[in-house]
């Protein structure tokens, strides 16, 4: 494992396109599996299934706004 870079020096380009690469997958499969949660499992009471897919869902979305502030 690499050690952290100084205070005040960037990463390397190679971590920071790993690290979006990491964080945009994560976010797709929080999106995914949200929606899955709340449209494919029948064995949840309605409002359980809502409120962790829609948590899941919204998870994968700040992913994403993160991913666009920091990376882009």
């Amino acid at each position: 494992m690499n050690p952290a870079p100084p205070p005040g020096r960037a990463a390397p380009p190679a971590d920071r396109r790993r690290q979006a690469r990491t964080i945009a997958a994560l976010a797709g499969v929080l999106i995914v599996g949200g929606l899955a949660l709340i449209f494919l499992v029948d064995r949840l009471p309605l409002p359980f299934r809502l409120f962790l897919g829609l948590g899941d869902v919204i998870a994968g979305c700040v992913l994403l706004i993160v991913l666009r502030q920091k990376f882009r």
